[in-house]
């Protein structure tokens, strides 16, 4: 066992099992997806340390009430259960329907434990321990869903939470807004050079 899920694990904090706090269920296996459509799919692709890629999402063309069990909700954490690489991101409700993949296990919270907490602490160095410990997967990911729900989380006050929220999502922000900056400045330092060539 990781000596940080060691120390956690023999910490007197309050915790409490996201099986408790949440209700959870996996992504939907669909097929044919393409750039129209009713509902909107949310891939492993689309997720990213940063969040979801909402623009670029894929779609399905189907009967709404035949997806009504696997429409996402504002504050569903998806974590990716397949795969090659962790990834954990929340849902904000958007102006159409939409589903994440069969790759996805999502989580829901049920109680006063915000979406956007656990949200951070399972993408904490802790959390990425702990959810190591549910990979039954060799060579490929492969998180095992009743083991995700049995890990137990800090129990802190909502205040607490939409502070440590509000900071992450402020300085969120501000690396978006930099990195779209650098990005641009790059961009010009090429051109100019390319401009000077020959």
């Amino acid at each position: 066992m990781n000596e940080l899920v060691e120390n956690y694990k023999s910490n007197k904090i309050a915790k409490i099992p996201l099986k408790e706090i949440t209700e959870h269920f996996k992504g939907k296996a669909v097929s044919k997806l393409g750039d129209s459509g009713n509902i909107s799919v949310i891939n492993l692709s689309d997720m990213d340390d940063t969040g979801i890629d909402y623009a670029h999402l894929k779609k399905i063309d189907c009967d709404e009430k035949s997806v009504s069990r696997y429409l996402l909700q504002e504050g569903d954490v998806l974590i990716a259960s397949k795969g090659t690489v962790k990834k954990i991101a929340v849902f904000a409700e958007q102006d159409e329907p939409v589903i994440a993949s069969a790759n996805i296990t999502v989580l829901r919270p049920t109680s006063d434990i915000s979406g956007g907490y656990i949200r951070l602490f399972l993408a904490s160095d802790l959390g990425q321990a702990l959810l190591d410990e549910t990979n039954t997967g060799k060579n490929v990911m492969n998180l095992n869903t009743q083991k995700i729900i049995s890990i137990e989380i800090p129990k802190i006050p909502s205040i607490r939470q939409a502070y440590l929220i509000q900071g992450y999502e402020q300085g969120l922000k501000d690396y978006k807004r930099k990195l779209k900056r650098a990005k641009q400045e790059w961009q010009r330092i090429r051109s100019e050079v390319e401009k000077n060539l020959f």
